[in-house]
């Protein structure tokens, strides 16, 4: 049934305008990669001819989704795809790496790490659960290449080389906040597996930074314990690196910073100590499931961004994979299909990012996964022809037992980038 959809979907795609015929076939090609991946990447390159002869807005939103797509297929293109950005995005590479991950690409993804060199758009999030699939070795190359990409933004000549104004008083703010504690949260878990001494030099450094820079507020909530203190959360933090590599340094935190020692008085090793109890109540609470005979479920869905609705929307196609009624997830998109059609203030994005087109792509994979070839009928509830296609092929991608998109909604269009585009190299 998958190839016959496929088919279908294809003669489809070649009657419809070409920003739909574009996002269709890389889709298509998704797809079609479960099958035949030589023929998957022919009707992929179409797509791309195909974006290249759009308009700039739909150009740019269409080659970043082409990225994503070639991520779960065939990452080997990704260096060959234009991402036009203003500045790079942790976010996007984060996205990607996911999406390679989920798709047992693991050797991509490691070489997509070790290879990202752009200041500001290391995956530090992911990069941890690229690690847990790696041998020790390559463990330790991905770790260190963490720690040069947090230092990277010092590098006046590579912020030159990206055309970023190293001096500009934002990204000094972004230096000092979003890459420290992107990286801080890599780091306190991973630090064991670099030689004491050179997790010695990282931690002091990360010290070093927070005592130099600003304080700042913040609110970091802990059972028992509020820190408000930017600078103080930070130390609290790495201070069980610290309790192990230089106790003295630790000591003289914790004398000269109230919160700080405050909660040390409940988390005597920082967030080491938390995350001990934490693991003691995960496992307390798996053997209560395990004697009630619960369990989570272990649903598939599409993972969705864009509109904060999407949240109650994923948890009405949860349940209605658990029912196997989806009869209210395709209301839900009928719903947004109203609103992306409405005369009065219509949807002006590509058809392929609308939120209705998205919602109908989540509830015909879920549906897939949970009915089989039998979901087939919810088809007939889309009455756009464009929205039935796109929700056809990921139909598709259920049925040929691909892992779901990842999917991005866009309601209004945004107001026009200023600047020079940057791409991912």
């Amino acid at each position: 049934m998958t190839d016959d959809l496929l088919v279908r979907a294809q003669r489809q795609a070649e009657r419809s305008a070409p920003p739909v015929r574009a996002a269709a076939r890389m889709r298509i090609a998704r797809v079609q990669s479960a099958t035949d991946p030589g023929q998957a990447r022919v009707i992929f390159e179409m797509a791309l001819d195909e974006i290249r002869s759009l308009p700039s807005r739909e150009r740019q939103v269409l080659f970043e989704q082409a990225q994503q797509i070639a991520a779960a297929f065939a990452p080997d293109l990704l260096r060959e795809i234009p991402a036009a950005r203003l500045f790079p995005s942790d976010s996007h590479s984060e996205t990607l790496l996911s999406i390679m991950l989920a798709h047992g690409h693991i050797d991509a993804a490691f070489d997509y790490v070790v290879h990202c060199d752009v200041p500001f758009g290391f995956p530090f999030g992911y990069a941890a659960n690229l690690m847990q699939k790696l041998d020790d070795d390559r463990r330790l190359i991905v770790l260190r290449r963490a720690m040069d990409a947090w230092r990277a933004p010092q590098d006046s000549e590579l912020m030159r080389k990206h055309g970023i104004p190293h001096e500009a008083d934002q990204f000094k703010l972004i230096r000092n906040g979003h890459l420290q504690r992107h990286f801080i949260r890599l780091f306190q878990y991973r630090w064991t597996m670099l030689p004491p001494e050179e997790a010695l030099a990282v931690v002091r450094e990360i010290v070093s930074i927070a005592l130099d820079r600003p304080d700042q507020g913040t609110s970091a909530r802990y059972p028992d314990v509020h820190i408000t203190s930017s600078r103080e959360h930070v130390l609290f933090e790495v201070l069980h690196v610290l309790r192990h590599l230089d106790p003295p340094l630790a000591e003289s935190l914790i004398a000269s910073h109230s919160q700080l020692a405050a909660a040390v008085q409940r988390y005597p090793t920082g967030t080491e100590t938390m995350h001990r109890e934490l693991e003691l109540q995960a496992d307390e609470r798996r053997k209560q499931m395990a004697a009630s005979g619960e369990n989570s479920g272990g649903t598939c869905m599409i993972m969705m961004a864009g509109d904060p609705r999407n949240v109650d929307r994923l948890k009405a196609l949860h349940r209605s994979s658990q029912q196997g009624d989806f009869g209210p997830s395709i209301d839900h998109a009928l719903e947004l299909y109203r609103e992306d059609t409405d005369p009065n203030s219509p949807n002006q994005n590509p058809k392929a990012f609308w939120p209705s087109a998205c919602s109908f792509r989540a509830t015909l994979y879920g549906a897939g996964k949970r009915l089989g070839p039998n979901a087939a009928t919810l088809l007939e509830d889309i009455a756009d022809d464009d929205l039935r296609l796109f929700a056809q092929i990921e139909f598709a991608a259920a049925l040929a037992g691909l892992p779901a998109s990842h999917e991005t909604s866009m309601k209004r269009r945004p107001p026009p980038m200023q600047g020079t585009p940057l791409t991912y190299r």
